[in-house]
């Protein structure tokens, strides 16, 4: 005769054990896939709060672009007046002490400037141009960016 020992246990508490366990099993991966999807969702309006961002401040900066060529445009016209009256006053007998030819560096000068001025009209015309182009990429990328996250 075989010497074996036997023990009887009970085996509902060993399946509640059981039961328990592969609930944490599952219940840990969800909460994990859980946290992911947050994680990613927070990361997609953070993207959106810098597009949002960036799309503001290009708006404003093509805003304060525009209001440049009109500032330039005064800017000439001023200086043309400026320089009228210093013709007119080089030829006026009231101002017979200048000469003209000492007035003639003052003009020649005055006349770069205004060629200075309209070169940075031109620049700025330029500009925003560029400013436009930006601005019609930033808006596909950001189309672009919205429908990769709605899918």
């Amino acid at each position: 005769m075989v010497d074996e020992e036997y023990e009887i246990i009970p085996t509902s508490p060993i399946r509640r054990i059981e039961k328990r366990i592969d609930r944490i099993e599952t219940t840990s991966s969800s909460s994990e896939s859980r946290r992911l999807i947050e994680q990613i969702i927070e990361l997609i309006k953070s993207n959106q709060r810098v597009i949002d961002d960036i799309v503001k401040s290009n708006f404003e900066l093509r805003s304060e672009m525009s209001k440049v060529p009109g500032k330039i445009d005064q800017l000439i016209s001023s200086m043309s007046e400026f320089m009228e009256l210093l013709k007119t006053s080089a030829t006026e007998d009231t101002v017979s002490e200048i000469s003209s030819n000492v007035m003639e560096p003052v003009v020649g000068r005055i006349g770069e400037l205004v060629e200075q001025g309209k070169k940075g009209f031109d620049a700025t015309q330029a500009m925003l141009t560029s400013l436009d182009t930006i601005d019609k990429r930033m808006k596909r990328l950001t189309a672009q960016i919205a429908a990769m996250y709605r899918r």
